[in-house]
């Protein structure tokens, strides 16, 4: 084991911080226990900051290890904010009284200022965002990141839109992010 490899252990272990180990081919997140040159001993969590267990990775195995990187961090605040991201799904009144369509539900996302992911025919990283604007035919949707982050405007076919994805786990975290970051704000 190299001395940055221990250095990035030590400093994770002491601050109580997630790592993110890939070895043989798996990704493990967790928490540092215990480590010497020949094992790493971690409580492992899920991706939504859930504790599993324990686990032993031998060193030899790591083929890199992450720390305080955007993914990391992600894990991290869906951990501390669990309530929240896990909460009960919401979804704008009177939705269960109207016959729904593709289109009407874009329009009430419009309507309602409503972060929602647009699950597309053609896409296989399906886009989160408000809609912004709305035709018949188009719809504009101000993007963000899973990280939260502002990622531009894309225009779809609203044909294209499979399914309105209301109020999951990564859309109360991206709402959740946006919120701190607004209230960090000057």
């Amino acid at each position: 084991m190299g001395a940055l490899l221990t250095d990035l252990l030590q400093r994770a272990q002491r601050n109580r911080r997630v790592v993110a180990l890939q070895a043989a081919g798996e990704m493990y997140l967790g928490y540092v226990l215990n480590h010497n040159p020949d094992v790493v001993l971690l409580r492992t969590i899920t991706r939504q900051g859930m504790l599993t267990g324990v686990r032993s990775i031998a060193l030899a195995d790591v083929a890199q290890v992450h720390f305080d990187d955007k993914y990391v961090r992600l894990i991290e605040f869906k951990e501390h904010h669990p309530d929240a991201v896990f909460g009960v799904a919401t979804a704008p009144d009177g939705l269960e009284q109207h016959y729904l369509s593709v289109p009407a539900l874009l329009q009430r996302a419009h309507d309602t200022h409503q972060l929602v992911q647009l699950v597309t025919a053609n896409s296989h990283n399906d886009p989160y965002g408000y809609v912004v604007r709305l035709t018949e035919d188009e719809l504009l949707l101000e993007v963000y990141t899973a990280f939260g982050e502002p990622d531009g405007h894309t225009v779809l076919q609203v044909e294209d839109v499979r399914s309105v994805v209301w109020s999951d786990e990564e859309t109360r975290t991206i709402e959740l992010l946006r919120k701190q970051r607004a209230a960090e704000k000057p």
